[in-house]
């Protein structure tokens, strides 16, 4: 079995940790678009959701630039199990 290096170990963390992220970040912009929509003009929740949809916009650029740093290094995806990831960082 192939050793990771360390590079390869960051990358691979950064990576599995940004998808999560961008599940849940769809959901909750998602959500956000949708009570906007449904919400009045002027209607008192209305700076609240936009600011929620600009947090979470702003939170799926970050986890973009995590993905691109990883493709910039190079390395190839391949799917490690997250425990071999942690057990190889000690």
């Amino acid at each position: 079995m192939e050793r990771l290096t360390q590079i390869d170990r960051v990358c691979a963390i950064a990576s599995a940790a940004a998808h999560d992220l961008n599940d849940e970040l769809t959901v909750m912009l998602n959500c956000a678009n949708f009570a906007i929509a449904a919400c009045e003009p002027g209607h008192p929740a209305r700076p609240f959701l936009d600011e929620i949809q600009w947090a979470s916009q702003r939170c799926v650029w970050k986890t973009s630039g995590l993905l691109n740093y990883g493709a910039r290094q190079g390395v190839r995806p391949v799917p490690i199990p997250m425990e071999r990831l942690m057990l190889e960082a000690d």
